[in-house]
């Protein structure tokens, strides 16, 4: 073979690997479709016939092909992610997590490798664009006939054009794109329209209610019980506290339900956390100065009934809005990673994502000491971390596990911290009077245990036992997050009969079963509110931090506090229909992901910066967008669609 044979071989070569190198990771090593690489083959062929045989002359053709291989690797890789981390195809949680905030976590935790595959996106790109150079501009495409060099004939321009429509094709029809369609058509079938979500419930009177004290224990959920899967002696504090509880064998995870903030809003206030807006995740409930302002959940009965109520958590609490959603429904105090340090004297050892289960466990025990000391029924939350994906995050004092998986040593230590909590609780509260419950926040996201948490994805169940001084006993009873407010103030001897959004007790769900189905569906409790852009009066206040569209109001807040710096941004659809809020710190924090959205938004950059509000399309272009500055109140009515066209 000749050199220059040699090189558009191995051009050609190069080119399969960095364009299908996503489809081969999750077929190869994920389990994902054969299909998919084929269909990713497909495409590297037709994109590599379109334009590597030098027939695209022109800047314009190359850029777009260019373009259209970055977008098609993009959701490629996108697929892959969720292969990665979940085992499974584009759903909620996927769009949910692909934020700033939670890249930065993946950054700080698996660097090397993002940079290699953000490498690897860019070069698709880049490559496309070097090999779709003119002939003329490269080697000339000879070959040798009867001693004389000969230049390969052009194929005809028709042929480009026939396969470059092949090429849309094959795209709208690959399996990442496929996969997306079914996501959304799924989406539409098995979740019911947003209204507002009821809650009722019956105190018993004359009796004072429970403590109750529950415990979400990150991605612990319950198939890690399963001896046929896992070590016998992996959760040996947990197994023994299940012979003394109440355990519910049959928890199901619905859609919306599946990741860390959703699942205790969904086990709080009785539906599922909808995303309105892909990439906007983990920030929407930040921006809300009240979420969900028309549900009552758990931490708002609680207070009705009389209790004190307390969330602790090792992360951040204004990560995806825990805080501002804790603190809005009910919860008189809401202590993350910052207030606790600030609160400890001596230093704490942390992980990427904040205190480790042991320090938590401990400041828990001294705020319960207070509590009890206060003769008043209390709430109290607690939210684990040291069991996240994908390895887990033990301290250091943590011995490690026999067999050398890290998320082993994990399990294990937060299974014994959860044991030696419990225990120590049987010293300072009233066992009798006090319920205590372990619930999975959710079910695991991909970790070193994957092989065998996704042989059998559809018996995967959460872990939910509630210990209440009755006597044992397994429940088979179908339940899901939902249920779980319902059912422990129940437990608590607070009401009689009650339901939180669409959740009942347990005890209810027996009386009267539900289809199978209606575990698969998300029922979403937001509110609907009807505002448009291009029809209603857009209001800006920069002095009370107020922007009012139509009869609605929107407080600039930030974590649903006061708004030191960032972006607060409204999103629309194409038409102009409201869809979103989020916020963030900066504008460059959303813009590769909400570039070309309608938006109007406020911003300030700093803390002692100017003020300033845009609407238009979010876009570093300035003619796509009206921009104001030091404007006081600002009033803009009658905004032309025209003028934002996409």
């Amino acid at each position: 073979m000749s050199a220059p044979g040699w090189r558009r071989f191995l051009g050609q070569s190069v080119w399969l690997v960095i364009f299908t190198w996503p489809a081969l990771w999750s077929v190869v090593g994920l389990g994902a479709s054969w299909h998919w690489l084929l269909s990713s083959l497909l495409l590297a062929g037709l994109f590599a016939f379109i334009g590597f045989r030098g027939q695209l002359r022109h800047w314009l053709p190359r850029a777009s092909l260019s373009v259209f291989g970055f977008i098609v690797i993009v959701l490629n890789w996108l697929l892959a992610v969720s292969f990665y981390t979940q085992g499974t195809g584009f759903n909620d949680q996927l769009f949910f997590h692909i934020t700033p905030s939670s890249l930065g976590v993946a950054w700080g935790t698996n660097r090397l490798q993002m940079i290699t595959q953000f490498a690897a996106l860019a070069s698709v790109p880049l490559f496309i664009w070097w090999f779709s150079r003119p002939l003329d501009s490269r080697e000339p495409n000879v070959y040798r006939e009867n001693g004389v060099n000969r230049e390969q004939p052009s194929a005809p321009l028709i042929n480009t054009a026939v396969v470059s429509v092949l090429l849309l094709i094959a795209a709208a029809l690959s399996y990442p794109v496929l996969d997306l369609a079914g996501y959304l058509a799924e989406r539409a079938a098995y979740s019911s329209a947003p209204r507002v979500a009821s809650t009722s419930y019956t105190a018993i009177e004359g009796s004072t209610p429970k403590n109750i004290i529950l415990i979400y224990a990150e991605s612990l959920e319950a198939t890690y019980f399963n001896t046929s899967l896992f070590d016998e002696n992996l959760l040996p504090e947990l197994t023994k506290l299940k012979t003394e509880a109440t355990v519910y064998t049959d928890v199901r995870q619905r859609p919306g339900t599946g990741w860390t903030i959703a699942g205790m809003v969904a086990s709080q206030c009785g539906f599922s956390v909808q995303v309105n807006t892909p990439f906007s995740g983990n920030t929407r409930l930040a921006a809300s100065e009240r979420p969900y302002r028309s549900a009552k959940c758990l931490g708002d009965v609680a207070k009705e009934l009389g209790y004190q109520t307390l969330a602790l958590g090792g992360a951040n609490s204004a990560f995806a809005g825990k805080g501002n959603f804790l603190r809005t429904h009910g919860f008189d105090r809401v202590l993350g990673r910052e207030e606790i340090l600030a609160q400890t004297q001596e230093a704490l050892e942390l992980s990427p994502w904040g205190i480790h289960d042991d320090d938590l466990f401990a400041f828990a025990l001294a705020e319960i000491e207070i509590f009890e000391a206060s003769q008043q029924p209390y709430l109290l939350s607690l939210l684990t971390l040291d069991t996240h994906h994908p390895d887990g995050y033990p301290a250091a004092s943590c011995p490690q596990f026999a067999g050398g998986n890290p998320m082993d040593t994990a399990l294990s230590c937060t299974d014994f911290q959860i044991g030696a909590f419990v225990d120590s609780l049987s010293e300072i509260v009233d066992l009798d009077n006090t319920v205590i419950a372990v619930f999975s926040d959710h079910l695991a996201m991909r970790n070193s245990h994957w092989s065998q948490l996704a042989a059998n994805p559809l018996q995967r169940r959460l872990l939910f036992m509630v210990m209440d001084g009755e006597r044992a006993e397994e429940v088979d009873t179908p339940i899901s997050h939902y249920e779980i407010g319902p059912t422990l103030l129940a437990k608590a001897n607070a009401v009689s009969s009650i339901n939180i959004g669409f959740g009942r007790t347990a005890g209810a769900m027996l009386k009267s079963p539900v289809d199978e189905r209606h575990f698969r569906r998300a029922l979403y409790a937001e509110e609907s509110l009807d505002l448009n852009l291009f029809r209603d009066q857009l209001t800006v206040d920069e002095t009370a931090l107020l922007i009012t569209l139509g009869g609605a109001e929107f407080s600039i807040t930030e974590n649903g506090g006061p708004f030191l710096y960032g972006i607060y941004m409204l999103v629309f659809d194409n038409d102009g229909q409201f869809l979103d809020v989020l916020y963030a710190r900066s504008l460059a924090d959303v813009m590769p992901q909400m570039r070309g959205k309608l938006v109007a938004y406020f911003e300030r950059k700093t803390r002692d910066g100017g003020q300033s509000f845009t609407v238009g399309r979010l876009s570093p272009d300035p003619d796509a967008s009206r921009h104001y500055s030091q404007f006081g109140s600002l009033e803009i009515i009658g905004i032309s669609p025209d003028e934002f066209s996409d």
